[in-house]
């Protein structure tokens, strides 16, 4: 395909993308990093030219999070821009219902503190997005493993015994089943089976699942059985899945000491100081006001 076709190609894409996209790229692109990159980085493809140019590296966060769609970073970059804008304005007219004014300091410090919240908020969903998906995919992986492994001593081979146990993974975690589809997606269009599994590591972000690939990697280049090989990496997982489980666990009673500390202690205290507090005020009141 020559340049002008591609370029073509790529407006008349631009064109048929939804409304709702067309109108939020202004805005996204004032949030979205939009400094080119230098030389031997990743450079805006012909799909990004005409659209919001958005680095490998951030694009990856949205991979991980599992938002796929090229939609995702136009939806996420608006948000931010229109929380920044917004906040304050809510702020504004909150102020302009209080009784009593605010000095000009204060008035400044609340606008400049809601928009700096209202650009970090997408960034929080975010990363607690990508932290609830890789959690669900290293507790799941496990169990996916097993599966596998009976998979290959029935007979199966290793390609067939990773679209097999992504189908019936659907119902333990569908963001697992949803990352082997796409290995196994990768692996019918002729992707070599170590670089599928390389991408399935970068897809997900979670260590245990490129250790996961490699060590298939290894199992082929030497020789060694697969299902043995999987057994012993299975286990690995479960221990480390054991010891995270201790980990929080030894975190919960600090985690749990603030919100009791400033909500089921003072109302602790109402109910076992009330009483004395009631009877000392009826005994001592009348004579203090004898006195006076």
């Amino acid at each position: 395909m020559t340049d002008q076709q591609t370029h073509e190609t790529t407006h008349l894409d631009a064109l048929h993308a939804p409304a709702w996209q067309r109108l939020m790229e202004p805005l996204a692109r004032l949030a979205a990093p939009q400094a080119p990159a230098q030389a031997g980085q990743d450079q805006p493809g012909p799909d990004e030219q005409q659209g919001l140019f958005v680095p490998a590296a951030h694009r990856m966060r949205f991979v991980q999070a599992g938002l796929r769609n090229r939609s995702a970073p136009v939806l996420f970059y608006a948000t931010k821009v229109a929380l920044a804008l917004a906040l304050p304005l809510a702020v504004w007219i909150g102020m302009g219902f209080a009784a009593k004014p605010l000095a000009g300091l204060t008035t400044a410090a609340l606008l400049l503190g809601s928009a700096l919240l209202g650009l970090q908020l997408p960034a929080w969903w975010l990363s607690m997005r990508v932290a609830r998906r890789q959690r669900e995919l290293f507790e799941a992986f496990p169990d996916a493993i097993d599966l596998m492994i009976v998979c290959i001593e029935a007979g199966l081979g290793i390609d067939a015994a990773l679209e097999r146990t992504g189908r019936d993974m659907a119902l333990r975690s569908p963001a697992l089943a949803d990352e082997l589809d796409v290995l196994s997606a990768e692996l019918r269009l002729g992707v070599a089976r170590q670089k599928a599994l390389r991408h399935l590591g970068m897809r997900t972000g979670v260590e245990e699942i490129r250790a996961f690939a490699v060590m298939l990697a290894q199992t082929e280049r030497l020789g060694t059985g697969v299902a043995d090989a999987l057994r012993v990496h299975a286990q690995a997982l479960r221990v480390a899945r054991e010891r995270r489980a201790e980990e929080a666990a030894a975190k919960l009673p600090l985690t749990m000491l603030f919100p009791l500390l400033f909500t089921l202690f003072p109302a602790l205290m109402v109910v076992l100081m009330g009483p004395a507090v009631i009877t000392l005020v009826r005994q001592v009141g009348p004579l203090v006001g004898a006195s006076h």
